[in-house]
């Protein structure tokens, strides 16, 4: 222990001396994250879209029956001011030529009769909204203008229900005629219990932190790439081999750098990820904390921690037998797209919902208990979760063993021919 502790300590101090793989290992996502929300947010903030409101109907109409009164004008104006409210700018105009103008995103155009269809009991009034094609700010002002519209649809038919009963002489509730069947949800757990919206939320963070997982691949083998090929082209591995050391030793603390090195990146992939995530929800009044499960992040990391160590201990034959950096490169990339299949499906795919024929052969893979450990936490599965992790601990440990022990120090030494 003495003699793998001095050399892991090695391994990690050849890392430290490396800053440019400190900077995009650790800092990278740590600081690109949260600026990635900031600038998101600015620039958001930035481009608002410009509106432009036309009135070509200018009138009032008032139904004398239902003692109603519209006014095309009172329309304009609850858009513009609550348009406004939403952040974009507003402008009236006369000129329907403002279509033309590229620097508009939006126009909303209530045409003539407006006012007049709007109070019948037998025509339908309609506003013309135009907006521009693959423009983001337009589909966002387009979607505001809506609910607008909306809103003011629904208040209008409510006025025009309330008026009717009271003419016809009828109790009549404008609710129960607008909205005569309504859907009441529940929101349980997966067995029958009640939960919250906070336990839906928790299900997404969980999704995300599956999609992270294969984030954590890359580094863990690039280093581990790094420490036998590179040290074979810099001429320093000769001098480990000739340590009165045991090879195993050698190696071992190589995969524990490699995987330190993928836990350090997948703690800052996390915070990076959850501080933008806090940036994007504040803007919407959102709570991140409601939602975090200080468990399930410990989980994770544990699971990351698992994860890094089988795909270092796949990738270790096929490195220590390759040429060159390169070639490296590419066998280790082929663990890591398995991963990302993975783990990607994993991120809309309930694996523990797959039939078991499907899901038999996908137990072969390593990475498919990485993703069933914390989907099964989640749902309330806390045992089968923890036994997934088992098996996980199992396979990398057994990969591990075998992929050190079929190697020998002159398949490290001497690169095989070309």
């Amino acid at each position: 222990m003495s003699d793998l502790s001095t050399l892991l300590w090695k391994e990690l101090l050849d890392l430290s001396r490396d800053y440019k793989a400190i900077l995009t290992t650790v800092l990278l996502p740590l600081i690109l994250l949260p600026i990635l929300g900031l600038v998101g947010i600015v620039l958001v903030s930035q481009q608002p879209a410009t509106v432009a409101l036309i009135d070509e109907d200018h009138c009032e109409s008032t139904n004398s029956m239902l003692n109603i009164t519209i006014s095309s004008r009172r329309v304009a104006e609850i858009l513009y001011e609550e348009l406004s409210k939403k952040g974009f700018k507003v402008i009236e105009s006369n000129d329907t030529s403002v279509v033309d103008d590229p620097l508009v995103d939006l126009v909303v155009i209530i045409p003539r009769g407006f006012a007049t269809n709007a109070t019948s009991l037998s025509s339908t009034a309609s506003v013309l909204v135009i907006k521009r094609a693959n423009v983001q700010a337009s589909a966002m002002a387009e979607q505001a203008a809506r609910e607008v519209i909306s809103w003011l649809s629904y208040s209008l038919a409510r006025v025009k229900i309330d008026a009717l009963s009271k003419y016809a002489g009828v109790e009549a509730s404008s609710e129960a005629i607008l909205s005569p069947i309504v859907t009441q949800q529940e929101v349980v757990t997966i067995v029958g219990e009640k939960a919250g919206v906070e336990e839906e939320l928790k299900g997404l963070l969980a999704r995300f932190l599956v999609l992270a997982l294969g984030i954590v691949v890359t580094p863990a083998t690039s280093f581990i790439i790094d420490g036998i090929i590179g040290e074979r082209e810099r001429k320093t591995i000769e001098m480990l081999i000739s340590l009165p050391i045991p090879l195993s030793k050698i190696l071992y603390s190589k995969v524990l750098a490699a995987t330190i090195v993928g836990i350090i990146a997948t703690i800052s992939d996390v915070v990076g990820f959850l501080t933008y995530i806090y940036l994007t929800l504040l803007v919407y009044g959102v709570q991140l904390m409601l939602f975090i499960d200080p468990l399930l992040l410990v989980i994770h990391a544990f699971t990351s921690f698992l994860t890094i160590l089988t795909s270092v201990a796949m990738a270790l034959p096929f490195i220590t037998r390759t040429r060159g950096i390169r070639s490296a490169s590419n066998i280790a990339g082929i663990v890591t797209i398995i991963a990302t299949i993975i783990f990607f499906t994993g991120f809309i795919v309930d694996y523990y919902k797959l039939p078991m024929n499907v899901k038999t052969p996908l137990y072969l893979i390593p990475f498919t208990h990485s993703v069933l450990a914390i989907q099964l936490y989640v749902i309330g599965y806390r045992f089968e979760s923890l036994l997934h992790t088992l098996i996980l601990l199992a396979l990398s440990a057994i990969l591990l063993l075998i992929s050190i022990r079929t190697l020998d120090s002159e398949k490290i030494l001497v690169a095989p021919p070309s």
